[in-house]
């Protein structure tokens, strides 16, 4: 029974919620969601309203370099500095696009990219762009050492609108899923669309995998019955350095530590996470 619900499970997942994404794999009954009419801190609106406010005015200001005149944004996703000057993304992101665009983090502004290593096959590119003093992230390959736990996503997610600053969001995952031999491997988690291409760090920082996919939960729904939300895939570290390896780019390994906790993680991580933009 187990099996056969399994299996339907797998076939509903169809299409995702993220910027072009396919869904892979079976899911999980998640922990239920927090209820909608719980009541919003006055803090946390005031925030919101001031953040969305922002966003709009730095809009409407905003002039376009004349390297993006005749285009407009199609989509965006996230990305991460592995070396100075190259960051590493999605094939889905950022390998159709007629001008790709690199976030600062800050200002919300975008400084062109150069496709220079693609594969659609394991949705992974690297884009070569103006040197950032940044260090860039580092790869953990040690990963038979992880627990699953303590692990966070770290990228640009949608909220009606796009964000201008990295955020942060737990996630978990099986010690016997991340070390499978698999090119990608199941987490829960929340995963919205911007969230593609964005990395997951362990607890002392290091990149584990890559954001690719999110279960489709009204594809499931409509097929099996069933809610199954929150269940995200992710491009594993053995994928992701064969890939580089394989264009002859160089990686930076993981430091010793660990502990980490989330808003410190994210931290770290506005260093070398950065938006991607996808102009058509």
């Amino acid at each position: 029974m187990q099996s056969s619900r399994a299996a339907s499970i797998y076939l509903a997942a169809v299409t995702a919620v993220l910027a072009g994404c396919a869904t892979l794999g079976p899911g999980a009954m998640p922990a239920p969601a927090p209820s909608a009419s719980s009541p919003e801190p006055a803090t946390g609106r005031q925030a919101a309203a001031a953040a969305r406010d922002s966003y709009i005015a730095h809009v409407l200001t905003k002039t376009q370099p004349a390297w993006l005149e005749g285009k407009r944004m199609y989509s965006v996703g996230s990305g991460f500095f592995i070396a100075p000057d190259k960051v590493l993304t999605n094939f889905h992101v950022a390998g159709d696009c007629a001008v790709v665009t690199v976030g600062n983090d800050s200002e919300g502004e975008e400084i062109p990219g150069k496709l220079i290593a693609g594969d659609a096959a394991v949705d992974l590119a690297v884009l070569s762009t103006r040197q950032a003093s940044t260090e860039p992230a580092r790869f953990e390959s040690a990963i038979y050492t992880e627990s699953g736990q303590g692990l966070v996503i770290v990228g640009y997610p949608e909220h009606g609108l796009a964000v201008r600053r990295a955020e942060v969001s737990r996630v978990s995952a099986r010690p016997a899923d991340l070390v499978a031999e698999r090119a990608r491997f199941r987490f829960d988690g929340e995963v919205r669309r911007g969230n593609s291409g964005g990395p997951i760090l362990d607890d002392s920082g290091a990149v584990i995998g890559v954001v690719t996919a999110k279960l489709d939960t009204v594809a499931v729904y409509q097929h099996t019955g069933q809610v199954v939300d929150n269940i995200g895939y992710a491009i594993g570290n053995r994928t992701i350095l064969d890939f580089l390896r394989a264009n002859k780019i160089g990686f930076l390994p993981a430091l010793p530590g660990g502990g980490l906790p989330p808003d410190a993680l994210l931290e770290k991580a506005h260093g070398f996470v950065r938006q991607i933009g996808c102009w058509k």
